[in-house]
């Protein structure tokens, strides 16, 4: 016989409601705090299902069998797919019976430095597991981008005064918060490739369609190009003193502009003032090269690319806009 119960809706904040489940019932159904029920609109009825399906990722196992010949750089790639591919358990075993200790030192390295909520759960001498640790269907997409933008303009901002003062602290600050960068992006990757594969995920991650998501991609992966291209101007071992800092300066300020707006454009799909900011790339590019100067042609480049694919960001955000009105049916 089924059993039924009548509770009342509570409100929570401004636009959220909460049903409260009985104890009993929880536990019977051995529902997790921290678990997913599936939610389905019937007509009339509001069913409310446990479900360990509700996201597939959770489940999603990858095993990895090597042997002593393998190269540590092939595996670490494929323990960098299985990541981004959304795996939640990925275990490197060895076929010989002993896993190479060194190999075990590197996966960690790379978990530690690239890799957000990923921990080792299982080690021993034969095998290595890694578990996803943090709840990624709880991450807000937008925050990532933000946080992705600002540590980008900061490092924008340090490697030309690194460059300018020739400062060895400022420089090495730019490469450790390309790291930062990295880990971002790769979890952006991961979530976005996890949306994938459950219809349900898209519109808790502010996204519409399935195109957001390939554009979203797009998006951060321009922003971990920037990021790249900045620690490549710290790290050129140029110091610039009167060597063309006036023109190189101006190309700094215009380049920082461009990508500081960018944030704010994407943030309200404002095709508008993203077509603005191409426009404006396009005369910086004119500019650096109809320029006579002196100025490093190597932190040009940068600089150059920097606002390529600044430009970028503001095509992806157009696509976004348009796909809105194609796809609004």
């Amino acid at each position: 016989m089924a059993k039924k119960i009548v509770r009342k809706i509570q409100k929570i904040g401004n636009s959220s409601y909460a049903l409260v489940l009985p104890k009993e019932w929880v536990r019977e159904l051995k529902i997790d705090k921290s678990g997913s029920l599936f939610i389905e609109v019937e007509g009339p009825k509001l069913i409310i299902s446990p479900s360990e399906n509700v996201f597939e990722t959770e489940k999603f196992k990858f095993n990895i069998e090597v042997s002593d010949s393998d190269k540590a750089s092939l595996i670490s790639r494929i323990f960098i797919s299985a990541y981004l591919l959304g795996a939640k358990f990925i275990t490197i075993k060895s076929k010989e019976g002993k896993l190479r200790q060194t190999l075990k030192e590197e996966l960690k390295k790379l978990a530690k430095e690239l890799m957000i909520g990923i921990e080792v759960t299982e080690e021993s001498a034969e095998s290595i597991t890694f578990q996803e640790l943090v709840y990624w269907p709880s991450v807000n997409l937008n925050a990532l981008i933000r946080r992705m933008h600002n540590i980008a303009l900061s490092m924008i901002r340090d490697s030309y005064t690194a460059i300018l003062k020739d400062d060895l602290e400022i420089k090495l600050s730019v490469i450790s918060s390309d790291s930062e960068v990295d880990r971002f992006y790769f979890y952006g990757v991961r979530v976005l490739n996890g949306i994938l594969y459950n219809e349900d995920m898209l519109k808790s991650f502010g996204l519409k369609r399935y195109a957001h998501v390939l554009i979203s991609k797009s998006l951060i992966k321009s922003i971990e190009r920037i990021a790249d291209h900045a620690v490549s101007i710290a790290s050129s071992g140029v110091v610039l003193k009167n060597n063309g800092t006036e023109f190189i300066d101006q190309i700094y300020k215009q380049v920082t502009e461009v990508f500081e707006a960018i944030y704010e454009v994407l943030l309200y799909k404002d095709r508008i003032k993203a077509n603005e900011i191409i426009e404006k790339v396009e005369k910086i590019r004119e500019n650096i090269s109809k320029a006579n100067t002196n100025a490093p042609k190597d932190v040009l480049e940068h600089f150059e690319r920097i606002a390529e694919y600044t430009s970028d960001i503001a095509e992806n955000i157009i696509d976004y806009s348009v796909s809105e009105e194609m796809f609004s049916y």
